[in-house]
């Protein structure tokens, strides 16, 4: 049987986001300027829109990350 893993003291469990991907409704982004695009070089699968709207939630989406036991949040701002 092999042996259990284990994580030092201390090991930080956390999650990140990329701010297009969670903030929403950037109008003044290129990524949105992409989006956006009528005739873009590489099309867009589907667009942001307000995405999960974390501009405005994000106490309780922190909130949520800590109930997980997660110590640690990587995020960006654009």
């Amino acid at each position: 049987m092999p042996e259990p893993l284990t994580f030092p003291d201390g090991f930080l469990w956390g999650a990140a986001t990329a701010a297009h991907q969670v903030e929403g409704n950037n109008t003044t982004s290129d990524w949105w300027e992409w989006e956006t695009d009528p005739s873009p070089k590489a099309p867009m699968a589907e667009s942001s829109g307000i995405a999960c709207d974390h501009w405005h939630r994000y106490p309780d989406d922190i909130a949520l990350l800590a109930e997980l036991g997660l110590n640690t949040y990587r995020f960006s701002v654009e």
